[in-house]
């Protein structure tokens, strides 16, 4: 049976906003992602702080860097310890360079593609990194209609490079959950569907571990 992870995506404009949603997924969940936007890359601009995060020993996180110069940001939390896997945009990087590099063998860089851009331009950098990220909408806000183009894309990608471990994020949810989990994907990144309720992210995941499991059985 397929296993799939669930990892709730953090996207908040305030301290307080974080320390709610994180405590609420603190033991459900092994990997938490928060969600960063300068207002460059993206025109929303979301809350981060190296300090508050690093304070979560026991979550470990995943930073999506929607921003404009993933390098600088990649700097500012090199020292917090709990960050395994910073996701740098492909259209932020110019063509044919090098990934960003860290100082230690985690965090790793992943890689993150938006809905519009040709999965040709992943290519380069396939050798670089085992962690992409498909996004099912344009990034920066949740709660939008799902793109399902990107499923498409998906399946090709995963075809052609079956060892590579592909996540996707933006407007999963019970609606979308089913195509989702048929184009190959080894991860799902849900937020509004997991914090944007009147039930509680623990109750929302276990949810969502119940669709997967269900959904996985009829497949098999």
């Amino acid at each position: 049976m397929t296993f799939m992870i669930i990892i709730p995506a953090i996207l908040v404009q305030s301290e307080e906003e974080f320390r709610t949603q994180a405590e609420s997924v603190r033991g459900v969940v092994d990997l938490v992602q928060l969600d960063i936007a300068d207002g460059q890359f993206i025109p929303n601009v979301t809350w981060s702080d190296p300090n508050v995060v690093a304070k979560y020993k026991d979550i470990k996180f995943e930073l999506h860097l929607m921003v404009q110069n993933p390098e600088q940001e990649i700097k500012r939390w090199q020292d917090c310890k709990n960050v395994i896997r910073f996701i740098v945009h492909i259209e932020t990087i110019p063509n044919n360079y090098q990934l960003p590099v860290t100082n230690y063998k985690l965090p790793e860089i992943a890689l993150a593609i938006n809905p519009d851009t040709d999965i040709s331009t992943l290519l380069p950098y396939i050798n670089q990194t085992k962690h992409f990220l498909f996004m099912g909408v344009n990034p920066g806000w949740q709660g939008q209609k799902f793109i399902p183009e990107v499923l498409q894309k998906i399946k090709i990608f995963k075809t052609a490079h079956p060892d590579k471990h592909i996540s996707i994020d933006g407007a999963v949810n019970e609606e979308t959950i089913q195509e989702i989990i048929k184009s190959g994907v080894d991860s799902i990144c849900i937020g509004s569907a997991i914090f944007g309720n009147n039930q509680t992210p623990r109750e929302n995941i276990e949810k969502f571990k119940k669709i997967i499991h269900n959904l996985t059985l009829k497949q098999n």
